[in-house]
């Protein structure tokens, strides 16, 4: 079989990060059976092991939020100015009044998402109401981080979450993950390896002693492995064999209790 990735960690790619980025602070479950068709599909078999940086218990990232909401605005001259997210403009430029506070809010949220210099949050919009989500791998690092939108004529912002990742007004606060896995910055030729600082190892937590068949390698965000039908989780799987699958492990018998250890991991980007 060959890796398969989920639509998310796919435009993940496309529009918003590094392979890098996609997989630093995740985890690598292996279980036993075959792997899924698609890797937005639910797990399946039994859970053996999760590897972490050490062996540690894992704190997943809680990706931070804003909640900003448009009123007031009603016609030609109502225009969002600018738009900053800890004194850094997001937004590029000035949005002007577009029919509705609704559409006008969707324009906003695409101009900061197609705006280069926005490298910390992707935006949606609901009605009048715009949502900032941190990029992942930001966690906690600008929590309480100020929001402040200027605006002409009529229109008015309020920032309903106070703050960045404040945890009011609908937003959450961002959460740094502890104990994942991380790769190393030495790509070489398309192929990049794991932090060679890190072991990579976790105790089996399977019943008695059960074959390793498939693994499930998840982003940093926390993610129970159901079925993803909104492109929301990050996930690349694989086989596993002793010999020719995505893992190759010296035995793929693993027994309760045991610890594993993955002592090589590399990954190679597809060269067409």
């Amino acid at each position: 079989m060959t890796l398969r990735f989920s639509p998310a960690l796919q435009n993940f790619i496309a529009t918003e990060g590094s392979w890098k980025d996609a997989f630093d602070n995740g985890a690598i479950e292996i279980y036993t059976g075959t792997q899924p068709a698609t890797a937005d599909l639910a797990v399946t078999g039994t859970l053996l092991v999760t590897l972490t940086s050490g062996a540690a218990t894992r704190t997943a990232e809680v990706l931070a939020t804003g909640v900003i909401t448009l009123s007031g605005g009603t016609t030609t001259g109502d225009n969002v100015t600018t738009f900053t997210l800890n004194g850094v403009e997001i937004a590029g430029s000035t949005t002007a009044w577009n029919t509705s506070l609704t559409q006008t809010a969707a324009d906003v949220a695409l101009k900061i998402n197609r705006n280069p210099a926005n490298k910390y949050v992707r935006a949606i919009s609901s009605g009048a109401v715009i949502t900032l989500t941190a990029l992942p791998g930001i966690g906690a690092t600008l929590n309480a981080k100020a929001i402040a939108v200027g605006v002409a004529g009529s229109m008015v912002a309020t920032v309903t979450s106070t703050t960045f990742g404040s945890g009011t007004g609908g937003s959450a606060a961002g959460v740094t993950a502890v104990n994942g896995l991380k790769m190393d910055f030495n790509a070489a030729a398309g192929v990049m390896t794991k932090d060679t600082t890190q072991t990579w190892s976790g105790t089996a937590v399977g019943a008695g002693t059960q074959t390793a068949g498939w693994f499930r390698y998840k982003s940093a965000v926390a993610d129970a492995g159901a079925l993803d039908s909104t492109a929301t989780y990050m996930r690349a799987d694989g086989n596993i064999a002793t010999s020719g699958a995505n893992m190759n492990m010296s035995s793929t018998s693993i027994t309760n209790g045991a610890l594993q250890t993955l002592s090589t991991f590399q990954f190679t980007i597809p060269a067409a």
